[in-house]
């Protein structure tokens, strides 16, 4: 019986990848990085929800012709029984030539293992105002939202 080639060995092989695919305004390569189920779910910084590979295409479709770069402040991830938790806050800007942040965010990504790998299950961004950045209570581990 066939059996699918096994991409993504590990979680930070999975998060460079949708760094980079953002960073390219690469929409193929970045929802081939989601798993491959209808209840996949994506909440982006303005509270918009996206369910499913067709919503999450239409979605992904305005980012990804700025092309959208994350500068991760922090980060730490959590993993049991093949769920893994990253936490991180970001600096976003867009590769327009402007070197300052246009926004800061949290994102919290699920990623799930399955046969064929790691992928992402769910997504959850939120904005946060520039002067929490350097907050004790977001340094270090701020917490999943």
């Amino acid at each position: 019986m066939f059996r699918p080639a096994r991409l993504f060995h590990d979680v930070d092989e999975v998060i460079e990848n949708w760094y980079l695919a953002l960073r390219k305004g690469d929409l193929e390569s970045a929802l081939s990085l989601w798993f491959d189920e209808d209840t996949i779910t994506c909440i982006l910084p303005d509270g918009v929800r996206l369910t499913g590979h067709k919503e999450l295409r239409e979605g992904f479709k305005g980012l990804m012709g700025r092309s959208l770069i994350l500068d991760t402040i922090t980060s730490n991830s959590h993993s049991y029984l093949g769920t893994t938790f990253v936490d991180s806050t970001e600096a976003v800007s867009f590769n327009d030539g402007n070197v300052e942040p246009k926004f800061f965010i949290h994102m919290t990504i699920i990623l799930v293992q399955g046969a064929i790998g790691w992928r992402i299950a769910h997504m959850h961004t939120s904005m946060v105002d520039r002067q929490l950045i350097t907050s004790p209570t977001l340094t270090g581990d701020h917490g999943f939202h």
